[in-house]
């Protein structure tokens, strides 16, 4: 606030001080006018250095305060950008996850814990390993042919079903079809003992009776197949199913003479052979297929030739 006087009258001593000299003035005159001088100039320099002093002050308080700022700006700034990008990392890591477990749960569904099935001794055989059951008995009159699975969609309805060949792998006859709808085959020789809608507890899932003996001469092959119930209708397939197996009992000791696990699950598979019982030379034997059809049970009896009514 004094800077405007101290210099204004900085500048009238300079003025005075030229005059005066100009004027002769004696001695005690310019002390007076040296002092004020020296009064003049020590308090200009004050100014000065208070001035500067202050000016300096409030460049080193201006410039700490907006360095400050900067810091304190650039402090929260960059805190906001850690605290934002956190909870962005941390709700894509969230989201990613979730979704990920749906596609491992839908691409990959986990196979149910195989449920209690009956235990035997039978031979395990490969795709196409075809045996001699008469071998491992020379009076076998009666087996029965055991099929289980375990489902992972509970949409799911297997149905086993029996195809009475003739030498031309065609049925002998339209009757010669053995099927939950028709559990007994004309001859008597084959009865189906029951449909298994959901394939719960334990044991065998069906179960098929053949009587060796009984089997019409025409018979030349018998064969097993399981299909999906309306699989076309309801897009369901074989990659929902597991476990399965197929296995022959000797019905007169349960004695079990094979077993044949099924390793073939396909999403375009809707029906699947899983084996045959065919005589060749006096003795009755099995051969494990395990072969997927994109058919259902009546695009089979078409493959077999039998003639479904409309």
């Amino acid at each position: 606030m004094f800077d405007i006087p101290m210099n204004t009258k900085g500048a009238m001593s300079a003025e005075s001080l030229l005059s005066l000299n100009s004027g002769g003035m004696t001695a005690q005159q310019s002390q007076p006018m040296g002092q004020p001088q020296m009064q003049q100039s020590q308090p200009m320099g004050q100014p000065q250095m208070q001035q500067s002093q202050p000016m300096s002050q409030p460049q080193m308080q201006q410039s700490q305060p907006m360095g400050q700022p900067q810091m304190q700006q650039s402090q929260p700034m960059g805190q906001p950008q850690m605290q934002q990008s956190q909870p962005m990392g941390q709700p894509q890591m969230q989201q990613s996850q979730p979704m990920g477990q749906p596609q491992m749960q839908q691409s990959q569904p986990a196979a149910p814990a195989p449920r209690q099935r009956p235990t035997g001794n039978g031979v395990h055989l490969k795709k196409g390993q075809k045996t001699s059951l008469t071998q491992m008995n020379p009076n076998l009159s009666e087996i029965q042919v055991c099929l289980g699975w375990d489902i992972l969609n509970q949409a799911c309805d297997l149905d086993a079903s029996v195809f009475m060949l003739g030498a031309d792998n065609k049925v002998v006859g339209d009757d010669w079809f053995v099927f939950y709808g028709q559990p007994v085959s004309p001859d008597g020789s084959i009865i189906h003992q029951g449909d298994s809608r959901d394939g719960a507890g334990a044991g065998d899932d069906e179960v098929i009776t053949i009587k060796l003996n009984q089997v019409n001469p025409q018979v030349q092959k018998i064969a097993f197949v399981v299909t999906i119930n309306e699989a076309l209708e309801n897009h369901l397939n074989f990659s929902m199913v597991a476990n399965a197996y197929v296995r022959v009992v000797d019905k007169s000791n349960g004695n079990e003479l094979v077993k044949f696990m099924l390793t073939d699950y396909f999403s375009n598979v809707t029906s699947m052979v899983v084996g045959e019982v065919y005589n060749k030379g006096g003795q009755w034997r099995f051969n494990p297929i395990g072969d997927g059809f994109a058919e259902d049970l009546a695009g089979l009896c078409g493959v077999y030739g039998v003639n479904v009514a409309d």
